[in-house]
């Protein structure tokens, strides 16, 4: 039996990670395992570490690697042996990719590829200071939109996209703690360099060209 893809996907805000993963779902029949939805999902549940979640993830700090990695497992371990796995949000630090690795050495899955979408930061910067998002999650390009294309939900600028100073904050932290993850992956042989910087479809046949697949 040929083990499952999981694929780790790693891509600064801007490098349209979120469009490449729903390719990659669907080519592959993959089980999203998204840190900022089960953050979300958690927090909703009425039990102590619900409720310690929801506290975390409303006065705008973060869970601890221990406590993030612990949903990420819980999900992992969730999803049947024979499908794989899209992980996205995570690791976003060293400390996180080496449990990660446990974690998946543990359950079993040996069929790993880090792709890592790689844009430059003048780019991102343009991208992310002509993007909304509506309150259901859909990134969109531009900023005069009243309601989503897509659902009809409400739209709005989310305060880390509103200037080009929370921006660069936001990149500085992907080359500073999140590369040196992707590297991690790297001296393992997992990773494959992809250039984000091109059209979105040009993006997704750089991908399923270096996958294996064919379209």
């Amino acid at each position: 039996m040929v083990q499952p893809l999981t694929i780790i996907l790693f891509g600064s805000a801007g490098s349209g990670k979120g469009t490449q993963g729903e390719f990659l779902m669907k080519a592959f029949r993959l089980e999203k395992v998204e840190a900022g939805e089960l953050v979300r999902a958690k927090a909703k549940e009425d039990s102590p570490f619900g409720r310690h979640v929801k506290e975390v993830h409303e006065t705008g700090k973060y869970l601890s690697d221990e406590e993030i990695s612990q949903l990420v497992e819980e999900k992992i371990v969730s999803v049947p042996a024979d499908r794989g796995l899209l992980i996205d949000g995570y690791p976003r630090r060293v400390g996180q990719a080496t449990r990660l690795e446990e974690m998946l050495a543990r359950a079993g899955r040996t069929n790993v590829k880090a792709l890592a979408i790689a844009v430059g930061e003048d780019e991102l910067k343009r991208r992310l200071l002509n993007r909304s998002v509506c309150v259901n999650g859909h990134i969109l390009i531009g900023r005069d939109f009243t309601k989503c294309p897509i659902d009809g939900a409400a739209v709005s600028v989310r305060d880390y996209d509103q200037s080009e100073d929370a921006i660069m904050r936001r990149i500085r932290f992907y080359r500073e703690e999140v590369l040196p993850a992707i590297d991690h992956f790297r001296a393992k042989g997992w990773v494959v360099d992809i250039n984000g910087a091109q059209p979105v479809e040009a993006v997704r046949d750089e991908i399923f060209e270096k996958l294996g697949i064919s379209q």
